[in-house]
């Protein structure tokens, strides 16, 4: 892919390099370094050995961001930027010029993370990465791409695979490696929704495992039991393995897994293993089906605990530069206690070998046999050598080349030794002015060079060696030539159709050439990357290939037709032809204007105009609610009939959509008060949220908008609620706010209630530090709604306020008891006390039988009159009627007789005159039940409470004070109420 200009910036660089850390963050998802230095320019290595035979020296610097580095196959080193560069080191120099750019979406840990080398990367150039795409939605990528010397060939972006959309920015893996079935691996972080991990309907949190080509190979161990693109799952149960390394030679897996609560591990890789996350962490016992970590330790400080492992590399480079007790040894290295150890992959004996790593984030063995960490802490790779110095070894031979005449030739070596070595090519045994590097090219082989043999002299000071000889064969045949017939040129093309091609192939020298020199290929382009199609075919002379009605929905494609033919001697000729697709324009717009659409699941701003490739499915849809202009709208219809999501077939001419919204209710406006500080909750100048007003009136203005059972909060404008960094802040839209979960907590005349957050560990509000930002997501705490334990969630108080627009009190019907309200249980059903403008109904709210939450039996009325939890059934349970009275209720028997409180027991024997007036409060939604409490008028402790089971029901002085909770002996209890038939007769 081309650096496009527009689509990304280096926005991290420059910038006080003290910001770094916290600006760009470590990919690994772990905390950054406690030290940076104060100039990049001045930093040298400074991790120190543990043998003093070995010795730490700068190899390169001058890195922005590393993620991690990869040797190639001819001795280069790779290494990513966050930012998306992908650097290059030849000789021992980082290259001004970048390989390639990529547009990368860098919050957080996304970015560039991973770089690999095909098998034969010598002879097609591949190399594979993996990166945090911005091409339609946010989301990490599997792209293979062609390599032209030190820059990618541009527009030669193949994506194998588009991982699912994130949701969070942390947890994304990213290394990628070829195993020893020459099988491409990818580590995949669980992107902080641990359910991912053990879900077969995602790849997220998995080890993957696909072909070079990017399809997945059908003896995947799950590939019959999982869906999409969790087919290529190899291994599952990982949390954020963002490094692992295959064993040259065993092919032995080490799978690092950053760890979340107390533990980092090293997992020995599995076809099939689950190793166990989020229901384990670290060593484990009794869980079977699960597979044991090989090497586990702890979180904290020092050399034998650590927080993030971060690197990891096995020593067996093809020339060993290290001792024996060294080789075959596993390599692992702690981002944040910046130690590098060793584990013996067989006994599990585990040695520390260097300290003082500055943030190391990847370690890779060179083809000089030294060890090569990355250091993010100081943006340089550190290289670690045995002192004893080896000469010179070759890793890789010059091969032999067959060109035409007037055609470049290049051979090429790749050496490990003691630095610096010097390369000397030598022709025919004699040597070559100039050619003094790892790659000699003849400019145009003649006739005259046929049969010239090449080698390369190689010393240091050590010792010299001479590599083998590579021929070069030269022929005065002319290369045989390609030709394409159909599809024509200008041919255009609609999906769910198919792509007929046909060609012929002719040599001087051969003639016309058969089928079996023919080699067909069909690549599908997007933008400035492709996806493979039809792979490579030989053997035929025309065909054709079924376009698909599905996938990529963009108009900006094309297909692209290849043909190569080979001729008897070996010589080759390609060739290709691009047909385009036949487009219509397509219009998504919504009633009110300026609502958002979703195209394709994209969301984007209404009127939308698109263009569509015909045949193609698409889809339109929209969420609902939505807000806008300070109101809450509801989907109602779309213009074709469709429902709220829905798919078409893009028309051969263009069409239009338009989604009708209806406005509804917008919710409730509140200041809030912190039950442990007594204090109301402002905005401060960050933007967080904190209990700082003395005075109500200086509290935040927040409205309550519903979204189905959740609420967003919204303050000043259209700003929404979020939670940033665990802490409550000002800082979202209707969209991106967070949905809180509102928790009665009781009510001593007020409303009280806890608020849980969708996300994190401990997601409910804690003003775990006065005067400080409300914590929620993992600040908060699990627990019931007390400010004196601190060890649980808290209560704030509601107070209703006219919202800031001008409009009046809390509205009614989102299912929650709100003070201020006319009605006192939201809803809006006829009979239950409310009617549908949200006004008190008239008269009976309507019957109801009563069922103790404590005991699980029904109210009924004892011989004494009084009233009792004894019925085991709902039809044996007495009917109430429910009399409105004001704001609050009577209750009728079915004798007609009503309920008062005597001696501080609920009994049936007053007139409607006499009768106690109780207010019902809601205690929140269990089950799919209504669950309410009950208070009278009057006493110390009014709230109904089974005291003694099948005794009375208490109230005045015998009831208590407290939460909806019957297993709390001082609390007051939850009753659920069923609606019944009135009686026909009862006064």
């Amino acid at each position: 892919m081309q650096p496009q200009a527009g689509k990304y910036t280096d926005a991290g660089w420059p910038r006080p390099l003290a910001l770094i850390g916290v600006a760009l963050l470590l990919v690994t998802g772990c905390s950054t370094p406690s030290a940076e230095p104060s100039d990049l320019a001045d930093a040298r290595a400074g991790a120190v050995i543990q043998d003093a035979n070995f010795a730490d020296s700068v190899f390169v610097t001058g890195l922005r961001g590393p993620t991690t580095m990869t040797f190639a196959p001819d001795g280069r080193l790779f290494i990513s930027e966050k930012s998306g560069a992908l650097r290059v080191v030849q000789n021992g120099q980082l290259l001004a010029t970048p390989f390639m750019t990529l547009a990368v979406d860098t919050g957080n840990e996304r970015g560039l993370m991973g770089v690999a080398f095909d098998p034969n990367f010598e002879s097609n150039n591949y190399l594979y990465v993996y990166y945090t795409s911005v091409d339609g939605s946010i989301h990490n990528r599997v792209s293979r791409f062609t390599a032209n010397g030190n820059v990618v060939v541009p527009g030669s972006e193949l994506v194998l695979a588009d991982l699912p959309t994130l949701d969070a920015a942390n947890h994304n893996g990213g290394a990628v490696r070829f195993g020893p079935d020459d099988k491409l691996y990818v580590s995949v972080g669980e992107n902080a929704v641990s359910s991912n991990s053990q879900s077969l309907n995602t790849p997220l949190g998995k080890m993957l495992r696909f072909n070079s080509d990017g399809t997945i190979p059908a003896d995947n161990p799950f590939h019959a039991t999982a869906t999409g693109l969790a087919k290529a799952t190899w291994a599952m149960g990982l949390r954020n393995p963002f490094t692992f390394d295959f064993q040259p030679g065993t092919g032995l897996l080490f799978i690092n897994d950053v760890g979340e609560g107390g533990w980092e591990e090293i997992n020995r890789g599995q076809a099939g293993a689950n190793y166990g996350w989020p229901m384990t962490e670290g060593y484990f016992t009794n869980r079977p089906g699960l597979t044991q970590p090989f090497y586990a330790y702890p979180h904290g400080p020092g050399t034998a605990a650590g927080n993030c492992i971060a690197g990891g590399a096995f020593y067996n480079p093809r020339v060993s530069a290290f001792p024996g007790a060294y080789l075959g040894q596993y390599f692992f290295a702690d981002y944040t206690n910046d130690w590098i150890s060793r584990i013996h992959p067989t006994t599990g004996a585990v040695s520390l070998f260097a300290t003082g790593v500055s943030g190391p984030v990847d370690l890779d063995v060179g083809p000089d046999g030294a060890l090569y960490y990355l250091a993010r802490g100081t943006g340089q790779v550190g290289r670690i050598a045995y002192t004893a110095a080896l000469p010179p070894t070759i890793a890789q031979q010059p091969a032999n080349l067959l060109v035409s005449v007037g055609t470049p030739a290049s051979f090429s070596v790749s050496a490990s030794g003691e630095q610096p070595l010097t390369y000397q090519w030598q022709r025919n045994g004699v040597a070559i002015s100039g050619a003094t590097s790892a790659t000699y090219t003849l400019g145009a082989a003649q006739l005259t060079d046929h049969n010239a043999r090449f080698r390369v002299v190689i010393t240091n000071g050590i010792g010299t060696a001479t590599s083998t000889e590579a021929v070069l064969t030269v022929t005065s045949n002319k290369p045989p030539v390609a030709t394409i017939v159909t599809p024509a040129v200008g041919t255009t093309y609609t999906a769910a159709t198919n792509l007929v091609f046909s060609g012929s192939a002719s040599d001087e020298e051969d003639g016309a050439l058969p089928p079996s020199a023919m080699t067909w290929s069909i690549v599908f382009h997007h933008d400035t990357h492709t996806h493979p199609a039809m792979p490579d075919t030989t053997g035929i002379a025309s065909g054709d290939w079924p376009i698909p009605n599905i996938g990529e929905s963009s108009a900006n494609v094309w297909y692209r037709v290849w043909l190569t033919v080979r001729d008897s001697i070996g010589l080759t000729h390609t060739t290709y032809r691009d047909v385009h697709p036949v487009t219509v324009p397509i219009t998504v717009s919504s009633v009110p204007g300026g609502l958002q659409v979703l195209m394709d699941g994209r969301p984007v701003p209404s009127p939308h105009a698109t263009t569509g490739v015909v045949g193609v499915l698409r889809s339109v849809g929209v969420e609902s609610p939505q807000f806008a202009n300070g109101k809450l709208w509801a989907f109602s219809s779309w213009s074709d009939g469709g429902a709220q999501s829905h798919a078409f077939t893009t028309p051969a001419s263009a069409v239009s959509f338009t989604a009708t919204f209806t406005e509804t209710a917008s919710g409730s406006c509140y200041r809030i008060q912190s039950e442990r500080s007594d204090k109301w909750l402002a905005v401060d100048g960050a933007g967080k949220v904190v209990a700082s007003s003395t005075a109500q009136t200086g509290g935040q203005i927040f409205q309550l908008v519903p979204v189905g059972s959740r609420f967003k909060l919204k303050g000043t404008g259209d700003t929404f609620m979020t939670v940033v960094d665990n802490q409550l802040s000002m800082s979202g839209n209707f969209t991106s706010g967070e949905s809180f979960t509102q928790h009665p907590c009781g009510y001593g005349g007020r409303m009280r209630v806890g608020f849980q957050a969708a996300v994190g560990t401990a997601p409910h509000w804690k003003e775990t530090t006065p005067d400080a930002p409300i914590q929620s997501g993992d600040g908060g705490n699990g627990g019931a709604c007390n400010p004196a334990d601190g060890g649980t969630w808290e209560g704030f108080y509601l107070e209703p306020v006219a919202c800031s627009g001008g409009t009046t009190g809390p509205v009614c019907g989102n299912g929650v008891l709100e003070s201020g309200e006319q009605c006192d249980d939201g809803n809006t059903q006829s009979g239950d006390g409310c009617d549908a403008t949200c006004t008190l109904e008239s008269g009976s709210a309507g019957c109801v039988r009563i069922q103790s939450e404590r005991s699980d039996k029904w109210l009924t009325v004892d011989g004494a009159g009084k009233v009792a939890a004894i019925s085991t059934t709902q039809a044996g349970g007495e009917v109430f009627e429910l009399v409105t009275s004001g704001t609050k209720y009577k209750l009728k028997g079915a004798s007609g007789a009503y309920v008062a409180v005597v001696a501080d027991q609920l009994t049936v024997n007053a007139t409607l005159g006499t009768a106690e007036a109780f207010t019902r409060h809601a205690c929140g939604t269990f089950g799919g039940r209504n669950r309410y409490g009950f208070e009278s008028s009057t006493g110390t402790a009014r709230n109904w409470k089974e005291n003694t089971l099948a005794a009375p029901i208490q109230s005045g002085n015998g009831g208590n004070g407290g939460i909806c909770n019957p297993t709390d002996g001082g609390s007051w209890e939850g009753f659920y109420v069923e609606p019944a038939t009135c009686p026909v007769t009862g006064g």
